[in-house]
């Protein structure tokens, strides 16, 4: 009787740049043996893509969340932000609402066999409030809502007046009471700029 003979061995595969799971690769002649004289078969590599506990992907895009504080969400701000390719400085705008996404253009999963096109990078921003406040903090919250209830033009167009503290931007003007802060700094005109490494 014929009997068929199992053997083993090791193959390296290259995995190209944006395959996705489920996908298959052709290896030619790497499979079984055939008959005497002829070449080998061929061998079928299916691909299985593991989940990353922080890159979410949906085909070529890739998302991310990323923390804010409430005064970043007001006022705006910077982040830095892990991609696939490193560390990028992302811009806050103000008056970033809860739930608010942005755009990492070309950040994302290569496509494949596309000479180097690849998809974006989004980031959901969670807007965290803190579970304790002190009690400055909250008079000034405290007067943060009352100056919202007379306020006419809103707080986008104060905010967008130059120097002082912040709470002097938000309640004061050369009228009202001084109020103590360090000045901001001047947000960068660049929404995302990758960050230099030594």
């Amino acid at each position: 009787k014929n009997q068929m003979e199992v053997k083993e061995r090791d193959v390296t595969v290259d995995i190209p740049a944006g395959i996705d799971n489920g996908m298959n690769l052709r290896l030619s002649e790497q499979g079984a043996e055939g008959d005497p004289g002829a070449p080998r078969g061929n061998l079928i590599v299916q691909v299985v893509v593991e989940d990353d506990p922080y890159f979410n992907r949906d085909g070529t895009d890739v998302h991310t969340e990323c923390p804010i504080s409430l005064t970043q969400a007001v006022l705006g701000g910077t982040v830095d932000v892990r991609t696939l390719t490193g560390i990028v400085e992302m811009k806050i705008p103000q008056g970033t609402q809860v739930e608010s996404k942005l755009m990492l253009r070309g950040k994302g999963i290569p496509v494949l066999n596309a000479g180097g096109r690849k998809g974006n990078h989004i980031v959901h921003l969670q807007i965290e409030i803190p579970k304790q406040v002190s009690k400055r903090q909250e008079e000034l919250l405290r007067e943060f809502d009352e100056e919202m209830k007379h306020s006419g033009g809103g707080i986008y167009g104060r905010l967008s007046k130059a120097a002082g503290s912040v709470f002097e931007k938000v309640f004061g003007n050369g009228d009202e009471k001084d109020t103590k802060g360090k000045k901001d700094e001047n947000d960068s005109d660049d929404d995302v700029e990758e960050k230099k490494t030594a």
